[in-house]
Parts: structure tokens; C-alpha cells; sequence
């Protein structure tokens, strides 16, 4: 109340005192700038605080950073609880970064080596794991563990493989999942981490099984063959072995004879097989798929693939994880560049020395291993399809994500294969399979949590390829 108002009120006119206090002439002034656009305000305000927060968490990383290098909070493209949340603290609930401290290159034989080494590694993978141990695959699948044993191989640890059914189809034994259904469709998966931990076995695999089960379950499909297949379909998951205790090719030799195991002395995959990966897994997906075609591969799923690139030399025959994306996103922390270089070495066996690579940029780390195995050399695709004597690529299903450093390997990837297509539709007057692309915004496989129409839409399009696949595999087979 005003002090105009107030006299008035005590000489008993009242009214005319709301007028003086008004401005007089019966007339109310309006709300004041900032009472009519208080939410605007304040919501500009949690901006500009969010925004000093932001800035202020920016990754410290002890190496030269690109110019191009933007942080994190002033991404535009990210998804907006990336970019102003999730994006920094990523690096708490899973701290794969902390592994930077570890040694890449390690005598196992010597036994204070190699005992100072997993010290150092295995608490920092148990961490990163321990969110996989919330889910109890037992519980929403039918569940096989099997050992695969190596031949004429130094190391003599079988390859551990899990298998799942969707809950109750196994019979009397959930545990038992032979031959007895030849016409279920095969989806052999290899989990993420860097190649050097277990990032996202299980809880991504529940999500992604288990939402493709529940399309089959919504299939109205009149054709009640085609309408079940998904729930005779084995999901397999590949423990394969990590780095840097094992180095390039040893994941890949472990998925390849999970593969072959599962096709040749199983008599799995008669109803399509399908190739899955996440991350370091989806590089292997690339891999296996190409080292694997005479065996019918129908359709391989590349979730943001670990691509290390090709020298623009041509003298050399170098690989380093150096691109545009690389370069932008060098402040992210999904995942951190620091510890993307740092498995790159550990997988290739190139020792860390901090001295020499405190001048050398992130990503700029050269290794003379191609990790992909060929698999983004158009050359060697024609070839391997040349050698399997099929008449159809299998369809690459690609995702790639805005704010992912690992953004142009998988772009990269794309044009490769692209360029395999084309090749192969200049000889072969079938229509081959064109590759389904879609780019998240979310960063590195967070849209599995923030974008979830993405998610639903692929996972629909991969079933659908598979069901085709399906139907063509019985007919070929004559089940």
C-alpha cells in the first residue's frame, strides 16, 4: 500500500486513494516489464547459471584440444538433458576415464606386472559393470550359458557365451537351447566398452531383445509362421576377450568361432542370422559380418562404431581416431577422448609415454593396426562377397549420433559400404538391400535413454528385415 493510499484511507475516502496510488483518473497502470514476463526471466536466469555451471565443468584434459573443440554446454545440436546434465556426469556413474591411469602395454608373464596392472584395471571395470548387475536376465529370459572351446590357440579359456529365448519357450529345460528348433532365427551380439571393458552387456540387451519380442508379440501378421518367429529367436552374447590383456584380433576371433559354433555345430541361425553391436561391439559387427558372408549373414546392426580412420597419406598405412567429430567433441565425456585413445593403444599394444603425447592432440595417436579388419575398405567386402557366392549384401541397419567423437568413423563406414553396394548392383542384376541411417542427437548410445522414438523406430525396421529374412530362409531351406 502506498502512502498516498494510506492517508486517504485514514480521512475515509478510500477510492480516491487507490486512484491517487494508481496514477489517478480512475485508470490501473499496467504490470511492470518484468512482473508481465516473470517466467521468461527466470527461466533466462537458470539459463545463464546452468550455463556458468557448465562452463565451469568443462573435461580438463592435459593434451593440446582442437580449435574446433566446443564444450559441451554450447553443443547446439545435443539433446538438451545432454547437453546441460547428463553430459557431465556421465563420468561418475560409468568413470571408463579413470582406466587412463592404467598401463596399456603389460608383461602378463611377469607376475608383479601384471598383478600392478589389474589392481589398477579391475576395480575401475567393476565399477563401470556394476550397473549391468541390476538386471537379471534369468528373470526376463530363458537363459544357456555355454563354454566354446579354442583350438590350436596359446590360450586355452573357452569363449563364454550366453544364450536367450524369450521367457517359457524352452520347454521343460530353459536351459537347453539345441537344435530342436532349426528354423529360429540366430542374432549374435557383441557388447560395447572400448574393447576393454563390458559396457552395457545385459541392460542394453534387455532392452533391445526384449522390445523386439514385444513387437512379435504385436505382429498381427495373418501368416501365423512368419507372426512367432521372434519367439524361437536366440539371442547370443559374446564374452569376447578383452584388451590390453589380449590384443587385436583376439575379440574378433572370439565372435568369429562364437559364430561359427552356434551355425555349423548348434544348427542355430536356419531361420536368418543377424549381426548386433554397440560401440566397440558395432566395430565387430562390421568385422565379423565381413569375414562371415559365405555363411549367409541376412542383416548386421551398427550402433556408433569405434572407427579409428585411415591415414590421408597414402604412403602410410596408419589409423588414428582424428576427425572432424573427434575434434568437436573432444570435451565430451560420453564417452571421454582421453580414455577412447588410451583403449585404441591398449588394443594395439602401443605403450603410453606421457612425455611424447603431451604435444601430441587428441586423437592425432597413430597405430599401424586396423582394428576394423578391413571392414572400411570397399576392396575387401567385394572380395569376401565375390568368395561367398551369394546373390544379396546383407542389409546394414547404422546408427550414428551428434555429440559422439566416433561420429564420422561410423559416417565413414557408411560411404564404404555405399560404394560396396553399388559395386555389387553393377554386377548382380538383384536389388540389393540399401542401408537404413539414422543420426540421434543425444550423444554416444545415450539415445537408448532420451530418444526413445528412435529406439522404437529402428527396432521396428530391424524386425521387419528380419521377418523378411525369415520367409526367405525357410523357403531356401525348404522348412
Amino acid at each position: 500500500m502506498c502512502l498516498r493510499q494510506q492517508l486517504k484511507e485514514e480521512e475515509g475516502d478510500s477510492e480516491e486513494g487507490k486512484d491517487a496510488c494508481n496514477g489517478g483518473g480512475g485508470s490501473s497502470r499496467s504490470p511492470s516489464f518484468f512482473r508481465r514476463n516473470l517466467f521468461s526471466v527466470v527461466v533466462v536466469l537458470l539459463a545463464i547459471l546452468i550455463g556458468l555451471l557448465c562452463k565451469s565443468l568443462t573435461h580438463n584434459l592435459d593434451r593440446p584440444v582442437a580449435a574446433e573443440a566446443v564444450p559441451i554446454w554450447q553443443t547446439s545440436e545435443l539433446h538438451w538433458a545432454v547437453r546441460y546434465f547428463v553430459g557431465y556426469l556421465f563420468g561418475i556413474f560409468v568413470p571408463v576415464g579413470q582406466l587412463t591411469k592404467c598401463p596399456t602395454v603389460v608383461d602378463w608373464a611377469n607376475t608383479q606386472e601384471a598383478d600392478a596392472a589389474k589392481s589398477c584395471i579391475t576395480p575401475i571395470r567393476a565399477m563401470v559393470e556394476q550397473g549391468d548387475e541390476l538386471v537379471d536376465l534369468n528373470e526376463l529370459f530363458d537363459v544357456q550359458a555355454i563354454d566354446i572351446e579354442r583350438s590350436g590357440d596359446k590360450d586355452n579359456s573357452p569363449v563364454h557365451v550366453t544364450l536367450l529365448k524369450k521367457k517359457g519357450t524352452s520347454g521343460s529345460d530353459p536351459t537347453a537351447m539345441t537344435n530342436s528348433n532349426s528354423k529360429a532365427p540366430l542374432i549374435l551380439y557383441m557388447h560395447g566398452g572400448g574393447f576393454t571393458v563390458r559396457g552395457g552387456k545385459k541392460t542394453l540387451t534387455a532392452q533391445i531383445f526384449g522390445y523386439l519380442q514385444q513387437i512379435g508379440e504385436r505382429d498381427d501378421d495373418v501368416d501365423e509362421s512368419a507372426n512367432s518367429f521372434m519367439d524361437d529367436a536366440v539371442w547370443a552374447i559374446v564374452d569376447y576377450r578383452l584388451a590390453p590383456e589380449h590384443l587385436y584380433p583376439a575379440a574378433t576371433e572370439d565372435c568369429l568361432l562364437a559364430l561359427n559354433h552356434l551355425v555349423n555345430d548348434m544348427n542355430l541361425g536356419q531361420g536368418g542370422i543377424h549381426i548386433s553391436g554397440i560401440s566397440a561391439g558395432g566395430t565387430l559387427a562390421m568385422e565379423v559380418t565381413l569375414k562371415s558372408l559365405a555363411m549367409g549373414i541376412d542383416s548386421f546392426y551398427v550402433d556408433e562404431p569405434m572407427v579409428p580412420l585411415p591415414s590421408k597419406d597414402s604412403n602410410q598405412r596408419t589409423w588414428s581416431l582424428d576427425s572432424d567429430s573427434f575434434r568437436r567433441y573432444s570435451y565430451t565425456r560420453i564417452p571421454p577422448v582421453d580414455w577412447l585413445e588410451w583403449s585404441l593403444k591398449a588394443m594395439t599394444g602401443i605403450e603410453t609415454n606421457h612425455d611424447v603425447e603431451s604435444s601430441i592432440p587428441y586423437g592425432m595417436i597413430t597405430t599401424d593396426v586396423d582394428v576394423t579388419g578391413g571392414s572400411i575398405d570397399a576392396a575387401e567386402w567385394k572380395r569376401s562377397f565375390d568368395e561367398s557366392n551369394s546373390t544379396l549384401l546383407p542389409r546394414l541397419f547404422l546408427l550414428t549420433a551428434n555429440g559422439d567423437p566416433l561420429k564420422d568413423g561410423g559416417l565413414h563406414f557408411k560411404r564404404t559400404y555405399e560404394e560396396v553396394i553399388e559395386q555389387v548392383e553393377a554386377e548382380n542384376p538383384n536389388m540389393q538391400p540399401q542401408i537404413k541411417y539414422v543420426e540421434s542427437s543425444s550423444g554416444h548410445t545415450s539415445h537408448y535413454i532420451f530418444e526413445q522414438a528412435i529406439f522404437e523406430e529402428s527396432m521396428k525396421e530391424w524386425y521387419a528385415e528380419m521377418k523378411k529374412a525369415h520367409l526367405r530362409k525357410l523357403h531356401e531351406n525348404g522348412l
